[in-house]
């Protein structure tokens, strides 16, 4: 990505939704420009059809409406209003419902990721990473209990240990980075459960968004999930 110069012509993004195996699709995303920004977020959903769907839904629409009125300062802060409606929800329903939510802006200075649970943003550049996890395995991980085999058909892999709505306080981890970039991948755990890094990288890599968001939703398919699968990716260009 040129920081400079984020140009229209070169930002290429494709998504995919797709309910699985399951009943209902639960997951949520967002893939638009929003004044100067881009803005690209999945949230999963948690507590069944009804309640999933919904907290999902907020989430996703409390981000828009933050991003819209705050740009991208104080991302915390749309978070921690998205937080809020869903426990406001939660109480008049008596439902206890909730969502993970992996965002990413991508401005002209660079870009911020910012998650709470366990979908997951993988950035590709000068530098390969992805977000943490928050969930009972990935700190069962860090914590040497076990390792990453063991943790592959772990009976409580998808257990999270953090996500809106459960909690008034919401810890939100955000990183602001002004390295190159080249490509965004955002999914939810019905893809990042199921295909390994090394697999989604040289998937991304390789195709452009729209072919490699069909090939990784088949893969996760044919290993085995029956999760919904939701993934976004956002080509910038060189």
């Amino acid at each position: 990505m040129n920081k400079n110069h984020l140009r229209d012509d070169i930002v290429e993004y494709y998504y995919v939704t797709e309910k699985g195996l399951r009943e209902h699709n639960e997951d949520y995303y967002i893939a638009e420009k929003i004044n100067d920004l881009y803005v690209f977020g999945v949230a999963d959903g948690i507590g069944g059809h009804s309640g999933g769907e919904l907290a999902s839904k907020i989430a996703i629409g409390e981000l828009k409406e933050y991003i819209k009125r705050k740009g991208s300062d104080r991302i915390k802060e749309g978070f921690e209003k998205a937080n809020s409606t869903i426990i406001i929800e939660n109480k008049r329903r008596n439902s206890n419902m909730g969502t993970t939510l992996v965002l990413c802006i991508v401005k002209n200075e660079g870009f911020i990721v910012a998650n709470v649970g366990d979908s997951r943003a993988y950035v590709f550049g000068e530098k390969n990473w992805r977000t943490k996890d928050h969930n009972l395995v990935q700190d069962l991980i860090q914590k040497g209990v076990i390792d990453k085999k063991e943790a592959i058909d772990h009976p409580q892999k998808n257990v999270v240990t953090r996500a809106l709505g459960l909690d008034k306080k919401v810890k939100v981890d955000v990183y602001d980075k002004m390295e190159e970039i080249s490509i965004i991948l955002l999914c939810s755990d019905g893809l990042s459960d199921y295909v390994d890094d090394k697999i989604i990288t040289e998937i991304v890599k390789k195709y452009k968004p729209k072919v490699a968001c069909g090939k990784l939703v088949k893969k996760a398919l044919e290993n085995g999930s029956k999760d919904n699968i939701t993934v976004v990716i956002v080509n910038l260009g060189s």
